[in-house]
């Protein structure tokens, strides 16, 4: 009876711990799920190229509403991303005026038209992995209140200021962005269609950074 028992509480166990890892499996092929879906929908939402920012912190507050376990939908994507445009436009727009002028140095120091081109290249390449990790972090900073259901997201102005405070002050998680976001260049470069995932990636990462960073000690 004894040893029936024993192995009764073994069979428990196993059936216990099985539970467990289907039900961690799950969460992570959902996860992954809703990581391409939010990929797809942020190319979608960035073909205007100056809604690339407001489809980002939509993507982000779609990623984040799986991980927290509020709603999701291509519905409740398409409300955050209008409220995101209508919000961060003026961010969407400097970020491609931003991005033409360091393409423009980028291209001119490669042929060497300007003085010191290797300087040049260097430079341009930090600040467009800084202007990438501002971009992020106010993307992230303007979905918490519209996830959490505090309120409207965050004005351009707030974002920007959000997003280059948590810059400063997380730099290792700054660096972790821009090595993301560098990693999805080189995803696309490899193979385009990849295009239709990369941004649901750089939202992941982005909640992953911002988790981290609420995670650390003061």
């Amino acid at each position: 009876m004894a040893a029936r028992s024993g192995r009764e509480r073994g069979r428990d166990r196993r059936k216990r711990s099985a539970a467990r890892g289907e039900t961690k499996t799950g969460a992570a092929l959902g996860l992954f799920a809703e990581v391409v879906l939010a990929g797809v929908l942020v190319a979608l939402g960035s073909l205007l190229l100056v809604t690339a920012v407001p489809s980002l912190a939509a993507g982000v507050s779609h990623v984040r509403r799986q991980v927290t376990g509020h709603d999701i939908g291509v519905a409740r994507f398409a409300r955050d991303w209008w409220a995101a445009v209508r919000a961060l436009w003026p961010l969407g727009l400097a970020a491609v005026a931003v991005a033409l002028l360091l393409a423009l140095d980028w291209q001119l120091a490669r042929a060497d038209v300007l003085p010191g081109a290797s300087v040049v290249a260097v430079v341009v390449a930090v600040a467009a992995a800084a202007v990438v990790a501002v971009l992020a972090r106010a993307a992230g900073a303007w979905s918490e209140p519209a996830v959490s259901g505090d309120g409207p997201g965050l004005t351009a102005r707030e974002a920007l200021a959000a997003g280059v405070q948590r810059t400063q002050d997380d730099l290792a998680g700054s660096v972790l962005l821009a090595a993301a976001a560098a990693l999805c260049v080189v995803f696309v470069w490899m193979l385009p269609p990849l295009v239709l995932v990369v941004g649901g990636l750089l939202a992941l990462a982005v909640v992953g950074v911002e988790s981290r960073r609420r995670g650390r000690p003061a």
